[in-house]
């Protein structure tokens, strides 16, 4: 099969000046900007500039602090005090129950809960046996036809750490639901956590494509795993190393029907590129630990490296969890 995209990196004083020059009389004025340079051959990723509705840009970022979060035991606290404020508010959610004739009990509420702290261990499991991670998805979409699917899915956000958006087929501000989801936004923000890290919705509202997972009444929907290693180069210490990895993979028999793609640019830049994406595998080299640990829980892939080249690269695994999925990580000389 004909190799696509290898590209050897040849970075220089004159391609620095040149991508500098292009940022800047470009600046503003082109929609996902991708300048390779004709003189490095590496993809320089400046700002994504299409729309994203408000919704999923703020649900992302919810999800992005929520899952770095490593305050020990933040999972478990919430639950507990979502129990304690939906114990202080029977009366209300009894009511609502019985006028929206809903086919939940105030008892059932408290019983989905309960299961919610059975399945908070589950968050970031390795398995021994595999070597890969149970991790968070990202922004994940559930349709919902009643209280019972709806409120069961928004108490998933506290234990996956997923942004839940719940996409209700009859969505009303008077509802059960309406009630506990304004239960759960106090809470969260009550420990400091987004509180768009749970939404709701109509199905129509909501632009289906920008989710990382829609979970349906049939099944559910993925984001394509496309046919691409990337390496991101942080900065120019790295162009070697680099260098190096791209003609190892090009004559590596397993990664020749791979398309390589070396990448530079603002981390900011790169993680929003690339969750647009569901790329085989993708490598990181840096010296920054902070920006190396957000690497590696934020991009959507099912095999993640820090420093080490592409290493063990393997199939991703189906997890038997709709909120979660396996991922391979390995890193070195960064933590």
């Amino acid at each position: 099969m004909e190799e696509q995209g290898l590209i050897v990196v040849k970075d220089s004083f004159l391609a620095r000046v040149t991508n500098g020059l292009k940022r800047f009389f470009f600046k503003g004025k082109i929609k996902n900007l991708v300048v390779e340079d004709e003189f490095s051959g590496i993809k320089y990723i400046s700002n994504n500039y299409d729309f994203v509705q408000p919704e999923i840009l703020n649900a992302r970022s919810a999800y992005r602090k929520y899952v770095i979060n490593n305050k020990k035991g933040v999972a478990k606290d919430v639950v507990l005090y979502v129990d304690q404020k939906i114990k202080e508010n029977e009366d209300k959610i009894r009511k609502l129950i019985s006028i929206n004739e809903d086919n939940i009990s105030y008892e059932d509420i408290l019983n989905l809960l309960d299961n919610e702290k059975k399945n908070i261990h589950k968050y970031k499991t390795r398995n021994m046996n595999t070597g890969y991670y149970n991790v968070p998805i990202g922004v994940i979409g559930v349709e919902c036809r009643d209280a019972r699917d709806s409120i069961w899915s928004m108490f998933k956000a506290i234990s996956t750490r997923n942004a839940i958006i719940v996409l209700h087929d009859n969505y009303s501000q008077y509802s059960t639901e309406s009630l506990i989801l304004l239960i759960l936004k106090e809470c969260f923000k009550n420990f400091h956590i987004d509180d768009n890290i749970v939404q709701m919705y109509e199905k129509e509202e909501i632009d289906l494509k920008r989710l990382d997972k829609l979970i349906t009444r049939k099944g559910t929907k993925n984001k394509s795993v496309e046919n691409t290693i990337y390496l991101y180069q942080e900065n120019d210490a790295f162009s070697e190393e680099v260098q190096k990895e791209v003609k190892r993979l090009k004559n590596t028999a397993m990664y020749k029907s791979y398309e390589i793609e070396p990448i530079r640019g603002n981390f900011a830049n790169i993680v929003n590129y690339l969750s647009d994406k569901k790329a085989s595998a993708v490598c990181m080299y840096t010296n920054n630990t902070q920006r190396a640990y957000k690497f590696i829980n934020w991009i959507d892939c099912s095999n993640v490296f820090i420093n080490t080249g592409i290493k063990n690269c393997q199939e991703a695994e189906e997890d038997n969890s709709k909120f979660f999925n396996s991922r391979y990580i390995l890193h070195e000389d960064v933590f």
